[in-house]
């Protein structure tokens, strides 16, 4: 979810939790003010029509026929609390709707003359469920006038406060920690951006130094490794040339050139795997996947044959995948190789290319441990000495930099499958 939509749902929840105590707070007030208007008409009405009272009673007026109607009544009493005004909720007959009505009751008793009358005047006021709808309708609207003012306002935040941040983002996706050429970020007025701008350039500048010395180190170290490794290769074969060694001796130099060898195999396999990890290689173009796959199985058929092993082949043609092509190579030759290490005398090799994957299967006891972890660094299946551990982990790196899924498993037989999108016979790896 982008920071602005959540940004914009929470104070959405926040304005809810607002317009709802203000419509309670509206509504309550509302409520009293009319009842205090209410009120105040009756008091302002009820002097005039004490007034008209008294002139009726100096005239000696039948009272009830002159005064009562549906709003108005007066009675005279014997006794009670004179000029103490009473304020009270009523039901009454309304004179216009003819129907009973929430009604604002004022008695007050006067004395007019020598005798005591009581006052009674009702007034229509505003029921609690018009004042309740009213105010929903203010405030439903008014939310909803907010609701559209926010989401106009926030499609112009973001394209306009949001924009250098946008902007530094699409920076940093180009960056590049193997290339020499520093990260340039657009300046900005907003501080916080600018604060963000300085850390990245100056966090970015150091990986890259970093990343250059250790670049240097390993190229140094692995070119000054190259040398002696060579050198002792060199004197162990003018060794084993001697015809005046014994036995014993020639086993103890070919055991030495052995190690060196793999000792150079593991140096060529870690140095691989750093520059897979660094991105040193190109994703690549597109390539004829099944053409590299049919000319992998046929430099694999004679040592298959050699280990008496049944290879059998099903590549659909046109099989098309964006693919750095020495990479591809490097991925198949060790999963070949692993299917051929981890096999048994007698045992069967097969290969599927479909549009959607690469599968290999093959015949071979059962790994020591899940068939997953054999796809980490230095995990073998065997105690072979002879394996470094790291051919499936090579594989691993190169379908994770050419984001492709690979999965290993074990039912009565080894299957390997490399997974990619497929569309109109055509595959494309989904690249970083």
């Amino acid at each position: 979810m982008k920071l602005i939509t959540k940004t914009m749902l929470l104070y959405l929840l926040i304005s809810i939790v607002v317009f709802s105590i203000g419509g309670f707070v509206t509504y309550n007030l509302i409520s009293k003010e009319i009842a205090k208007e209410t009120d105040y008409y009756l008091e302002s009405s009820l002097e005039v029509i004490e007034f008209r009272l008294r002139r009726a009673v100096e005239r000696g007026y039948d009272l009830e026929n002159r005064f009562n109607t549906n709003l108005v009544n007066i009675r005279e009493v014997e006794q009670g609390p004179v000029d103490e005004i009473h304020f009270s909720d009523t039901i009454a007959m309304h004179p216009h709707l003819k129907q009973l009505e929430n009604m604002r009751m004022l008695k007050v008793i006067r004395e007019v003359g020598s005798n005591l009358y009581e006052i009674t005047m009702i007034d229509v006021i505003i029921e609690d469920s018009d004042i309740y709808d009213s105010v929903v309708q203010i405030i439903t609207r008014l939310f909803a006038l907010f609701v559209l003012a926010s989401i106009i306002g926030s499609f112009f935040i973001s394209k306009t406060l949001l924009q250098p941040f946008h902007a530094t983002l699409s920076k940093i996706r180009s960056f590049r920690v193997d290339k020499s050429e520093r990260i340039d970020l657009p300046s900005t007025g907003v501080k916080e951006f600018s604060q963000l701008n300085s850390f990245i350039n100056e966090m970015t500048a150091r990986a890259q130094d970093e990343y250059q010395s250790l670049k240097k180190f390993s190229e140094n170290a692995s070119h000054e490794m190259q040398t002696p490794l060579a050198i002792a290769q060199g004197k162990l074969e003018i060794l084993g040339d001697n015809d005046q060694l014994s036995e014993a001796q020639f086993s103890l130099i070919t055991s030495a050139q052995r190690a060196l060898a793999r000792l150079s195999q593991l140096h060529q396999s870690l140095s691989l795997l750093t520059k897979i990890e660094n991105r040193e290689f190109d994703l690549g173009a597109k390539i004829d996947f099944s053409q590299l796959v049919k000319e992998t199985v046929e430099n694999f058929k004679e040592l298959y044959a050699m280990k008496n092993l049944a290879l059998t082949a099903h590549i659909e043609d046109a099989v098309v995948v964006s693919l750095n092509h020495h990479l591809g190579t490097i991925l198949l030759n060790n999963l070949f190789h692993n299917a051929m290490r981890h096999n048994h005398t007698g045992g069967f090799v097969e290969v599927s290319l479909t549009i959607d994957k690469l599968t290999i299967r093959n015949s071979g006891d059962p790994p020591n441990k899940e068939p997953i972890q054999l796809l980490k660094r230095f995990e073998k299946s065997t105690d072979q000495t002879n394996s470094s551990g790291l051919g499936l982990a090579i594989v691993k790196e190169i379908c994770d930099f050419h984001s492709m899924k690979i999965s290993y498993t074990y039912n009565e037989q080894h299957q390997i499958d490399v997974s990619f999108t497929s569309s109109d016979k055509t595959s494309s790896f989904l690249q970083n």
